[in-house]
């Protein structure tokens, strides 16, 4: 399967505590997070027959990344109200981080028993579905979902990369551009743009691409990797030198990378020696 160089959107409000922030700021937010959690503990004690608390207490745990703590939250607020739609929803959000698809399918679903017009359930119904390689299901859900509101801009990104992960490459740069009208697009929507487009042969547009991505998140190392592999394409060797070099320097010792790091090494060696 292709690979994709972020995973699809959810539609959470949950920080990422790892890869987005220096490692200080990092501690900062999850000491932070743990103030929050042990409040909405005292307050739960105080008045444990509230829903709501519940819920904030669930997602907060959830950004925690303790995952039980947090499911049992959405479960009892579930116990407390079973029409709460958002109760459901943060639950299946859970199970997706639990990859426990089907169980987070049937909560989307149930939300969506209870408010039928929210655009956010149905995105996060296909996204499950798409993981569940149940592709038509997920493009039913998503496309609701952009019918609800057409301008929910991260049903445009998960379905184009649900298009990605079909081989439908044209489907896919369609979808990414939409979505980049509406909101400018972040690095990794670029990244994955272009991958479509090199897969499409279009070169060109591959790296206008990559390099916009490049210029939002710098630190995303495989894109110096694909960059020079469309350069390669274009037979501009001095600019394939460039970003190889970049590849080689910043992906040296990390071992996702590892394979990547030697065929970079031949590459390299292969035109330098010509």
């Amino acid at each position: 399967m292709l690979r994709i160089f972020c995973v699809l959107i959810l539609i959470i409000l949950q920080l990422t505590l790892s890869g987005c922030f220096a490692p200080d700021e990092v501690e900062r937010k999850r000491r932070e997070l743990r103030r929050e959690a042990m409040k909405l503990e005292m307050g739960q004690a105080l008045n444990p027959i509230d829903p709501e608390g519940h819920i904030q207490l669930g997602k907060t745990y959830h950004q925690l990344g303790e995952l039980e703590k947090a499911t049992q939250s959405f479960q009892t607020a579930i116990s407390l109200d079973d029409r709460h739609p958002h109760a459901y929803n943060n639950l299946g959000l859970v199970y997706i981080d639990q990859r426990l698809f089907l169980l987070a399918i049937e909560m989307f679903r149930a939300a969506l028993e209870i408010d039928p017009q929210n655009p956010a359930f149905y995105n996060n119904l296909g996204f499950a579905y798409d993981l569940s390689d149940r592709f038509p299901e997920a493009l039913t859900a998503f496309q609701k979902a952009i019918e609800i509101d057409p301008e929910f801009v991260d049903t445009y990104y998960n379905l184009a990369d649900a298009y990605l992960n079909q081989e439908r490459y044209n489907d896919a740069i369609k979808h990414y551009q939409t979505g980049i009208e509406l909101d400018g697009g972040d690095a990794t929507v670029y990244f994955n743009l272009g991958l479509a487009y090199e897969k499409t042969a279009d070169n060109h547009a591959a790296i206008i691409a990559y390099e916009k991505g490049v210029s939002l998140d710098p630190d995303e190392i495989e894109a110096y990797y694909r960059l020079a592999s469309a350069y390669v394409k274009k037979k501009d060797y001095v600019m394939m030198n460039r970003y190889l070099e970049t590849f080689l320097k910043r992906a040296k010792g990390v071992p996702r990378f590892e394979q990547q790091y030697l065929d970079a090494i031949r590459l390299q060696q292969q035109y330098n020696n010509r």
